[in-house]
């Protein structure tokens, strides 16, 4: 089953963390940068958190992670990826770089068992 993302809007280079829900609903995404605030054309990680309806952590996700910026019509500089599951439903994004300023989606494809789950930030740093 797939579905349309659902888009999160962060106004700010200074947010470090964002949360959105997937479409089907059923996850609620939580991602947090691990370099505060976020800067222009430096290489950093996330961690994204994911849980279910009822707050429990979801964990044995399949995680793709893709972007770019939609007014410019190019992707991410960088190919980020999953690298580690560190449990309680939270995963090690590595490789990511926004190497402009201006407006950046973050587009996550999630599959759990027979389930894929979309959803999608924007960040306008």
């Amino acid at each position: 089953m797939t579905g349309l993302a659902l888009v999160l809007a962060v106004s700010t280079a200074q947010a470090a963390t964002v949360q959105t829900q997937s479409t089907p609903s059923g996850l609620q995404i939580e991602m947090q940068s691990q370099l505060q605030p976020l800067t222009i054309n430096q290489m950093h990680d996330w961690v994204i958190s994911l849980t279910d309806t009822q707050g429990q952590a979801v964990n044995n996700a399949d995680i793709t992670v893709t972007g770019g910026m939609p007014t410019h019509d190019h992707g991410l500089a960088t190919t980020p990826r999953i690298t580690q599951q560190l449990g309680d439903g939270q995963y090690l994004l590595q490789g990511v770089r926004f190497h402009m300023p201006g407006l950046w989606q973050l587009e996550l494809l999630i599959q759990i068992e027979e389930t894929t789950y979309r959803a999608q930030v924007e960040l306008n740093l």
